[in-house]
């Protein structure tokens, strides 16, 4: 009798740990979707002057980021370090690396667009554009 309350006990736990596992795969395979679409999260620049570390940038600070793996694009005004979205534009990444290191704004306000693409932009935000000898304090 012993024997099959065991029996028992083990089918129920095989049950319950397959439930989990068969229920859990989508689950991590959601939770895996979202965080890659989440990506590293909003990049943040401390410090003071030139080079970025305030958040402003020059013209000639952005141009040196013209690779496809350390890309940085100006959008009205503002710096975007998009290396991490190169490859997964929808456009292509010959699009996306006409403007490398440069003002990005007309292309990126094409009709190509939908209005959800600065949802998007937004969270590769990593400061703004200033002319040599200003700053964003001025």
């Amino acid at each position: 009798m012993g024997l099959i309350v065991k029996s028992e006990i083990n089918n129920t736990l095989y049950l319950i740990l397959s439930f989990i596992a068969v229920f859990s795969i989508p689950v991590i395979s959601f939770v895996k979707k979202q965080m890659a679409q989440l990506g590293n999260g909003p990049k943040v620049v401390v410090g003071t002057g030139y080079g970025g570390k305030d958040g402003s940038y020059t013209a000639a600070d952005v141009a040196k980021h013209k690779a496809q793996d350390d890309l940085w694009l100006i959008i009205d005004g503002n710096v975007y370090d998009v290396t991490e979205y190169v490859d997964e534009h929808p456009g292509g990444v010959a699009a996306i690396m006409k403007n490398a290191g440069g003002d990005a704004t007309k292309g990126f306000h094409g009709p190509q667009h939908p209005s959800r693409v600065m949802d998007i932009v937004d969270e590769y935000k990593i400061g703004t554009l200033v002319t040599e000898g200003t700053s964003k304090d001025e």
